[in-house]
């Protein structure tokens, strides 16, 4: 028996701790750009720049491995400044992602590159002489790079695609099927804990 208990307590000893995870909270501002899409758009404006601004969660293992969740937020996606038609509009992109990353002992104060893509709801939203409203099933895929400043703090740099799942049959919001895709390019500040 104290064999077995000193085989068991040295096997304890011999295995690896549990790796410690970190949350990562990330407010984020950018820009939107390269859209397109089959929804009424009549000011053209969906493949212009416009600003975005987000909010992102992460829990990232010491490992390879993590999840995140995004929301994004594009105020005026229909609308370019220069024509009256749209009076309000915007997209909004919730999303729940996998990451994929270096791990941590190798990027500890240096950047942290990271590849993320996952599923969620990519929402438009548009005020002209009727009010238009289209919620659609999307994906995102991206990639990027963290630093750290600090044990606490960092910045985070984020390239993603965003893109309706497969076409949607809605007669009344767009010409045919439903498609709906963009690109963001935004920098947050990373607050982990």
């Amino acid at each position: 028996m104290w064999r077995a208990v000193a085989a068991c307590c040295l096997v304890l000893l011999v295995c690896p701790r549990p790796a410690a995870a970190e949350w990562h909270i990330t407010p984020m501002i950018g820009l939107t750009f390269a859209g397109k899409t089959t929804l009424v758009d009549p000011e053209h404006a969906t493949d212009k720049i416009h600003p975005v601004f987000g909010i992102g969660g992460a829990y990232l293992t010491r490992g390879i491995f993590g999840v995140e969740g995004i929301a994004i937020l594009t105020p005026g996606f229909f609308q370019t400044g220069d024509v009256d038609i749209v009076e309000h509009s915007r997209s909004t992109a919730l999303m729940g992602n996998v990451i994929l990353t270096v791990p941590q002992r190798w990027a500890e104060y240096s950047l942290r590159p990271f590849v993320s893509a996952g599923l969620g709801l990519l929402r438009t939203s548009q005020q002209a002489v009727l009010p238009v409203t289209s919620n659609i099933t999307g994906f995102n895929v991206g990639g990027g790079a963290m630093g750290y400043f600090s044990k606490r703090t960092g910045v985070r740099f984020d390239f993603r695609y965003y893109a309706n799942l497969h076409p949607v049959e809605q007669a009344a919001v767009g010409f045919g099927d439903v498609q709906l895709r963009y690109m963001t390019l935004t920098v947050g500040l990373v607050f982990r804990r």
